[in-house]
């Protein structure tokens, strides 16, 4: 079975290295706090109480640090644009949406970056499905929960840092 594969730019790459180093280093906190309450717990319910909730703190970082490092073992890191006239993950797209007669501008980031925190519509969605490989000019229909909106294409560049 092949591994699953993460699509990240490169800036979503690097910030979730520092978000996985930030974690590492919490983990590492919680972990010098339990060694100090072991010793100290007894039948003290309070010690008992913090020392609980440290554990439980500890393995919540041991999932986002697993998490984390699977995404960055199995990332397909986008460099550069394979084709500038179409829009690709790492690519800032501007329409025109034909529903709400304004503009609107979408950063193209896989889901994992939107997990965690960058700003922008994940490729998997059904509105970043949509304008993958679209190019200027070109019409998009997209159904969303709100119904199906169209947008016209009118720009394609890279993200900022992407």
């Amino acid at each position: 079975m092949a591994a699953q594969r993460f699509t990240l730019t490169r800036q979503g790459y690097e910030r979730l290295q520092v978000e996985l180093a930030d974690l590492e280093a919490r983990r590492q906190e919680r972990l010098d706090q339990l060694a100090d309450y072991k010793d100290d717990v007894g039948d003290n319910p309070n010690e008992e109480a913090a020392f609980f909730e440290i554990e439980t703190m500890k393995e919540h970082f041991d999932e986002q640090i697993g998490h984390l490092q699977l995404v960055l073992a199995h990332a397909d890191i986008v460099d550069e644009d394979p084709d500038p006239t179409t829009a690709d993950p790492g690519d800032r797209v501007t329409v025109w949406d034909l529903n709400a007669r304004e503009e609107r501008t979408f950063d193209l980031v896989g889901s994992t970056e939107v997990t965690y925190g960058r700003a922008g519509v994940s490729i998997e969605s059904p509105v970043g499905q949509a304008l993958l490989g679209k190019r200027v000019g070109e019409t998009v229909e997209v159904n969303t929960p709100d119904g199906r909106v169209y947008y016209v294409v009118r720009a394609l560049t890279r993200m900022p840092g992407a």
